[in-house]
């Protein structure tokens, strides 16, 4: 038998950890900054979340990238993604500050046949359609053993944040042009909806969507029908506030494992909300041959 040393398992074990595979609205939370806390130290899922600094928020600031911005400010070049056009915060539902924008169309259509749309990670909408002479005259780009084509995008494993497009010149180096990190997160709660932030109303994903890697869908907010399945080894009262292991729900607390009652509302029947990770609800809509509004 090999003795490996200590830091060998170590190491084996933080590669071995998937974190797509731990349990909550992962994504939510990182765009909302939120911190892990794990049972005890090298923990691969977190127990719960702690989001503290939410409760600091000012209803009449946008905030994005932990700055504030005031009502009537625009969004600064240091904060603005591609699309992200002639956002100011404005009192938006409830008088809750948000940042609205333009609404971008980037529709192109489809290129010609032996045509290519050029695409840029720095711009906002495709480019130009072009239409090479020759196939071997569009370049391409190796990726990790993977050829891509000029104009297409790929993903880097090691820096999955960074959005690249195979253009001429590339060497592999994973640098603008070619590639270009969010100035913000597109999965960024605060940005335009604070609202749900402040009430604490529940991040909803699709059936096809991953709660650890995706933006949610929209999200969903108590009414006043709302109550609460209890796990069968849970009290049937509601925990304390205070409690840091429960998850909130407009002013409602729920333990871990409780679930939301689906039946209370014609827009809820089809959503199945659990508290798996504090402090946020983990909601999902049910697949259309199994549920349908």
């Amino acid at each position: 038998m090999v003795n490996y040393p200590i830091k060998f398992f170590l190491s084996f074990c933080k590669e071995e950890c998937d974190k797509t595979k731990c349990p909550g609205p992962l994504a939510y939370y990182k765009g909302l900054n939120c911190s892990p806390v794990y049972e005890k130290e090298g923990d691969c899922c977190a127990t719960r979340y702690n989001c503290e600094h939410l409760k600091e928020r000012d209803p009449k600031k946008c905030y994005v990238n932990g700055k504030a911005y005031e009502i009537g400010e625009k969004l600064k070049d240091e904060d603005k993604n591609p699309c992200d056009i002639g956002c100011t915060c404005s009192a938006g539902h409830g008088g809750i500050a948000t940042f609205n924008c333009a609404i971008v169309d980037c529709f192109h259509g489809q290129a010609k046949p032996g045509c290519f749309i050029k695409n840029f990670p720095l711009k906002c909408c495709p480019g130009e359609e072009v239409c090479p002479e020759k196939p071997e005259d569009r370049a391409t780009c190796n990726v990790n053993g993977k050829e891509y084509k000029e104009g297409e995008f790929f993903s880097i494993e090691s820096d999955p944040e960074l959005t690249c497009t195979c253009q001429p010149g590339y060497t592999g180096e994973n640098v603008e042009p070619f590639c270009a990190k969010p100035k913000r997160s597109y999965c960024h709660p605060e940005f335009n909806h604070l609202y749900e932030v402040i009430n604490k109303c529940a991040p909803v994903y699709y059936p096809s969507q991953s709660p650890q890697t995706s933006c949610n869908a929209f999200s969903r907010c108590q009414n006043n029908n709302d109550t609460i399945i209890h796990k069968e080894d849970h009290p049937k009262t509601d925990p304390s506030p205070d409690d840091e292991e429960v998850c909130h729900f407009g002013n409602m607390v729920m333990h871990r494992g409780d679930e939301l009652d689906q039946d209370t509302d014609n827009n809820s029947k089809c959503i199945k909300c659990v508290c798996e990770v504090p402090p946020v609800l983990t909601c999902k809509r049910l697949p259309y041959n199994v549920c349908d509004y």
